[in-house]
């Protein structure tokens, strides 16, 4: 399987700006009224569906973000963009299964197996400017993790 961060193929994209679920707002530390970038996100390896990508953002903290920035790292328009510095990353990684529309959209079976990874990132401000849920194809997908001593 082709790395997917090389491979930033978008397959579908859709970006919007709403009050997020009263758990995420609490997840970034901000207020239920608050705006955030909703963005959905569907990338593909090797001309196949891998991942969809759920993603919440605040939208005061990271002001100007357009559809077109969607295409490319959103990592580099926070770093360079809004000049704000990224420390961390915390994950959750569990099973799930396909639901309807992810099956449709990742091309496989309902209730197939995806590999979720839950993940918040901070500033090293210590504010949290994301929250996201990927759902990978569980046969198409692999991580690989290095952890230092």
């Amino acid at each position: 399987i082709r790395d997917l961060v090389r491979s930033r193929w978008l397959v579908d994209v859709y970006k919007r700006q709403v009050n997020p679920p009263a758990d995420i707002a609490a997840q970034l530390g901000i207020a239920e009224d608050d705006f955030a970038y909703h963005i959905v996100r569907v990338r593909q390896a090797d001309e196949k569906p891998i991942v969809i990508e759920y993603t919440y953002m605040p939208l005061e903290l990271i002001p100007g973000l357009k559809k077109k920035d969607l295409y490319g790292s959103v990592y580099r328009f926070v770093r360079e963009q809004c000049g704000l510095k990224i420390s961390s990353f915390h994950r959750t990684i569990r099973a799930v299964a396909a639901t309807e529309e992810e099956a449709k959209r990742l091309d496989t079976k309902l209730g197939s197996p995806l590999l979720e990874l839950t993940q918040i990132g901070f500033l090293d401000s210590g504010a949290a400017f994301e929250y996201s849920i990927s759902r990978n194809v569980g046969d198409r997908f692999e991580l690989h993790n290095v952890t230092l001593a």
